[in-house]
Formats: structure tokens, sequence, C-alpha cells
């Protein structure tokens, strides 16, 4: 009887380390899910600052988890995994909704730009035309006022 009591502890702690092996892939596939996401919400011009705040947050607590796992604690290491996942998949979630507004903003910055531009152009070229127009008056007259020197010999 005492030899199949430990035979019964010792298929629970396999038990045990097979579900949080399982609980760490789980959560090192979310982190991994959710740095993919973050890099092409990135690539789509989107501004990915927080996303990354809370994607190393959750690689931090993988980190632990996993050196817990090795250290034989599985309790901790099944919780901190667990623990990630949340993490990861908002993560995720932000960052798609971040890509999709930069994949819809972006054409519009765009052409914001070049009408801005444009309006810019108009206004600098009509400025310059009002100041030499400015200039010439004031030369003109400058000119018209003069009085002719009279060379005396």
């Amino acid at each position: 009887m005492a030899f199949g009591s430990c035979l019964y502890s010792e298929h629970y702690v396999f038990a045990q380390t097979d579900q949080t092996a399982s609980k760490l892939q789980a959560a090192n596939a979310a982190v991994e899910q959710a740095f993919n996401a973050v890099s092409d919400a990135e690539k789509a011009g989107a501004n990915v600052t927080a996303l990354l705040a809370q994607l190393n947050v959750a690689a931090g607590i993988l980190a632990q988890a996993e050196n817990s796992y090795r250290t034989g604690d599985s309790n901790t290491a099944a919780v901190q995994a667990d623990s990630v996942l949340p993490i990861a998949q908002e993560a995720t979630t932000s960052a798609q909704e971040a890509k999709q507004t930069a994949l819809v903003s972006g054409p519009n910055a765009f052409w914001y730009t070049i009408a801005f531009s444009e309006i810019g152009a108009i206004v600098f070229v009509l400025a310059l035309f009002l100041v030499w127009r400015w200039f010439k008056r004031s030369h003109i007259k400058s000119l018209s006022e003069a009085k002719p020197e009279v060379n005396s010999q």
C-alpha cells in the first residue's frame, strides 16, 4: 500500500509537471502571437509604445515562470503562466485594433499632408507677390520723388 501511494504521488507530480509545461507552452505561444501582432501594427504605422510595454511585462512574467519551472516550483510556474495569457491576449487585441486604425488613418494623413502643402505653397507665393508689389511701389515712389542731379560745370 505504501508503494502504491508512492507511485500515485509520482504520477501526480508528472501530471502536474506536464500540465505546467503545457501552460508554459501556451503562454509562450500567446506572447509570440502578441509580438507578431505588435510587429504588424508597427509596420502599418501605429504607435506601439504602450503595446511594447505590455509585451515586456508579459515576457518578464513568462521568464519568471520558466525559471520557476526549471527550479522545480511547478505551482508558481503554472500560476505565472496563467497570468501571462490575459496580458498577451489583451496586447494582441490592442495591436490588431491599432493596426486597423493605422491602416484607415494612414491614407487620410497622406491626403491631409498633400492638401496642406498645396495651401502652404499658394499662401507663400501670394505673400511673395504682395511683398514684391509693395517694394516695387516703394521704389517707384522714391524714384518719382527724387530730384535730378544737375552737373554744374
